[in-house]
């Protein structure tokens, strides 16, 4: 193909981009359910419903009719239905929707008959619930038809649009917060999880390095890289068991930002649906892409630090919004010294339908990365020139991670419920290089040869395959003139696991003593019963119990430590003798353990749009295989948590709103805190958090604010003491404008136009022996221009290029940076990203109407 040639296909692609349309289906935003006329009634009532352009109902009409009584009582929840208009070019529109309602045993309908469809047409995604009457515990199908014919009964500018989707998740609790990405999704963010940052009362930071998990704070816990909250992505768990950086570590790096489509994030243990490592609470990742963003994108984009990122997706025309492909590769220099970086990820999900009401979905993803690390650095040692701001004293740190998954999973309608099935199956394998404390544990043993210091620097293989499942029947029934819900569930994980911690020679990739040599399998099985019980018209109770079990194989590799007394074996690993004579360098321990973890939430409803509720609940976290003792029948944390709240919700000026205040409290008998020594954390005692949280959201068709502040006061049961490392108070600002500029055009096309603005203040620190970090402040902004088939974006994080640290120590470590050793404990940290600017070139292809 010429050059003349190419150029005139690429611009016949244009063309025809930039002559379409991009058109936003009506979003439902609230959906109160129709109340059947009784409990021996059964039918299925579709109604053509128009949505106006503020959103309100304009007219109802009966497309299928099950008789008069079901056609009324479908008619009058329809006209209290409220809605986010539909859009064409970022302009609202007046369109109809499908909403078919379902009461009792209805038979399935029958196929629409074909018919012209009104162009452009498109989908939406629905609660279910509303739609069908027979929700799922987590996604159920609605029962819209695929396509629908146009009807002549209004006028040309109405246009009709076909409504199908998966159940929204119910809400537990005033701190059980769903995120539709949308528009928000113009918020910088540098990965998947800091999409978490939008959830309030979250701070994250990292001081492992670009490919490493991130360091999670929740309601005065220190998750370290996870382990005090369960990651999933739809619905495959993301924790990894038994893991020597830290058990439960959660790399969400292989989930691309652009295929988020919401975040679930429970705060607190009130579902019955959590798993393992629930404590500070839940965040479910569900992907796929919405209509407005559908089509072909290939990106580019180019920063500071050298900093590139290439991304592929394609989310075909007709298909749901689960259906898509996507593929992405970054690398960076990285800011300062030691801090580069390359990974590569791709995902490719396909939703299909199931039967007439059915859905499902198969998902594949795969992941690898390789970075460098800089450690921490010592404030006493940058103060005095020493060592750089965003220096390092051991380039060998750094890491390697690569992760494969594979899922399927269905819902189905049976009866009067739903029931939704499905299996997963990971391998993924981890190598990471850290030094916290230099050159200071490697002492010279009785019986070993004499030796320098070889350094403390922690190298941490790990490789695991995990293979579950998980499902649920959801059935609904009248109680009390009401409908209620009942969910029976299980959940199943077998984790078969290989870590090994081992100490390197400073500067190499040699190992000189192995910390831990472990081969694992862990098993987690739990049932569950799930309620939900509109019990009067004001009145509502959520929850239910769960029951879980898990077990233990370890098999330690490296059990022996060699008789030195008597001179030998010198400096050999895992020797098989010790004091009582020749053995085996191995040993096993079995265990298992069961507990009950009630979950409760109470709503009560308000005049004028207000809530209380309250909650209550207890957890468990399974243990590190290394806390594991023989035959111990409770190989697990018991953890009890509360919390009250006031919510508030209204509609002013086109502005829908919502607010929320909320206090809590978690006890833990036995907490896990960080140990340099250790380089991973290690068994703490008892610990209370008592806290609170008042966060604001507004929306309207241009934009989307967040707000919100958090304080909480974390304390050891047998002093007082503030537990070290979390952040004592929160705040942050969201801040996401869209939409076209009046009057400027290209192509004769629209220019629209998206601003994104995050405010983040992260209050004082507590750090061990009464120590305190200081507070920071971080501004992030964003914007992008978009017309026809072309974006163009920049974002800058750190936008007032102010130096502080990520992630905040206070121990003793000697790195030899002066000619003596510094056994004084002292402020560490891991410095945070400079200013950084990213530009972002996008072609959008073959988008919704284009």
């Amino acid at each position: 193909m010429t050059m003349r040639t190419a150029a005139a296909v690429l611009l016949g692609l244009a063309a025809h981009t930039a002559a379409a349309q991009v058109v936003v289906p009506p979003k439902p935003l609230e959906t109160p359910p129709a109340a059947a006329p009784g409990p021996e009634v059964s039918g299925e009532v579709v109604l053509l419903v128009t949505v106006g352009v503020d959103g309100s109902v304009k007219s109802v009409s009966v497309a299928q009719s099950a008789g008069d009584a079901l056609d009324a009582a479908a008619m009058a929840a329809a006209v209290r239905w409220k809605f986010a208009p539909a859009l064409r070019d970022g302009q609202p529109f007046e369109a109809r929707v499908r909403i078919p309602f379902r009461f009792g045993r209805a038979p399935p309908a029958p196929a629409s008959p074909p018919g012209p469809v009104a162009s452009p047409a498109a989908t939406s995604e629905v609660p279910s619930h509303a739609l069908t009457g027979v929700p799922s515990p987590e996604e159920a199908p609605a029962l819209a038809p695929t396509s629908a014919p146009a009807t002549t009964a209004t006028t040309d500018r109405i246009e009709e649009v076909n409504v199908r989707g998966r159940q929204r998740k119910v809400e537990y609790g005033a701190s059980d917060f769903v995120i539709d990405i949308g528009e928000l999704s113009v918020i910088p963010v540098q990965n998947a999880e800091e999409l978490l940052l939008l959830a309030p009362g979250i701070f994250l930071a990292n001081e492992g390095g670009a490919g490493h998990a991130e360091e999670v704070f929740l309601r005065g816990f220190d998750a370290t890289a996870g382990n005090a909250i369960e990651f999933t992505v739809n619905g495959v768990p993301i924790n990894q068991v038994d893991n020597p950086d830290v058990h439960g570590y959660a790399d969400t790096h292989f989930i691309i930002p652009e295929v988020v489509k919401s975040l679930q994030v429970t705060e607190g243990p009130f579902d019955p649906h959590q798993a393992d490592f629930a404590v500070a609470g839940s965040a479910r990742y569900e992907l796929g892409v919405a209509p407005p963003y559908r089509g072909l994108r290939l990106q580019y984009s180019i920063g500071s630090f050298d900093s590139q990122r290439y991304l592929a997706m394609w989310a075909p025309q007709g298909e749901r919004d689960g259906t898509f492909g996507v593929v992405q590769f970054s690398t960076s220099d990285g800011y300062g010294v030691n801090r580069a970086s390359q990974s590569a990820s791709a995902i490719g999900q396909y939703e299909g339908e199931l039967g007439q009401r059915g859905l499902y979905r198969l998902l594949a993803m795969a992941y690898s990365t390789h970075y460098s690390s800089a450690g921490v650095v010592r404030l006493d040692d940058v103060q005095a020139g020493r060592i750089g701001f965003y220096g390092t004293y051991d380039p060998s740190q750094g890491g390697d991670a690569s992760r494969y998954t594979l899922s399927f999973d269905f819902s189905l309608p049976l009866g009067d419920g739903v029931l939704t099935q499905q299996v997963f199956l990971t391998y993924q394998s981890l190598r990471l290089v850290e030094n916290f404390t230099g050159f200071l544990l490697d002492n010279q043993e009785p019986g070993q040869s004499p030796h320098p210091q070889r350094g403390d620097a922690v190298e941490k293989d790990y490789s695991a395959i995990t293979a579950g499942a998980r499902g649920a029947y959801r059935e609904r029934f009248r109680l009390f003139g009401r409908e209620q819900a009942v969910e029976l569930g299980f959940y199943a994980r077998y984790d078969a696991t290989q870590p090994m911690l081992q100490r390197l020679r400073f500067g190499t990739q040699i190992p000189y003593l192995i910390d831990e040599d472990l081969q694992t399998q862990v098993t987690n099985i739990a049932g569950y019963i799930d309620l939900d019980l509109p019990l009067l018209s004001f009145l509502t109770l959520r929850g239910g119990l769960r029951a879980e079990s898990f077990t233990y194989d370890v098999l330690d590799l490296c059990a022996t430590a060699g008789n030195w007394e008597i001179g030998q074996p010198l400096n050999v690993m895992c020797p098989p003798y010790d004091a009582a004579g020749p053995r085996q360098p191995t040993r096993r321990v079995t265990a298992s353990g069961q507990i009950l973890e009630p979950k409760g939430t109470i709503l009560v409803t308000l005049p004028y749009g207000f809530s209380l509720t309250a909650s209550a609940g207890i957890g468990a976290q399974s243990l590190d295989p290394t806390s594991i003792e023989q035959n111990e029948n409770a190989p697990f944390v018991k953890l009890t948590a509360y919390e009250a709240g006031v919510l508030a919700k209204g509609r002013v000026g086109g502005f829908d709103w919502n607010a929320r205040a909320i206090a809590f409290q978690t006890k833990v008998p036995q907490d896990f805190l960080f140990n340099p020594d250790l380089g991973r954390i290690a068994p703490s005692s008892s610990t209370t958090r008592t806290g609170y949280v008042v966060t604001a959201r507004a929306t309207s068709r241009f934009l989307d604010e967040i707000l919100s502040f958090s304080a909480v006061h974390p304390v050891f049961d047998a002093d007082g003491t503030l537990v070290p490392y979390v952040p004592l108070t929160l705040a942050r600002s969201d801040t996401a404008l869209s939409g076209v500029f009046p009057g400027l055009s290209l192509w004769e096309k629209p220019l629209h136009g998206d601003l994104g603005l995050a405010i983040a203040y992260i209050g004082q620190r507590a750090l061990p022996q009464g120590q305190f970090s200081q507070p920071t402040l971080q501004i992030d902004a964003s914007g992008s221009l978009r017309v026809a088939f072309l974006k163009l974006g920049v974002s800058v994080t750190n936008l007032t290029n102010r130096q502080f640290a990520s992630s905040e120590f206070f121990y003793t470590s000697d790195f030899h940076s002066r000619p003596y050793p510094t056994l004084a404990p002292a402020y560490q940290f891991t410095a945070a990203a400079p200013r950084s600017v990213l530009f972002t070139f996008t072609l959008l292809l073959d988008r919704s109407g284009d």
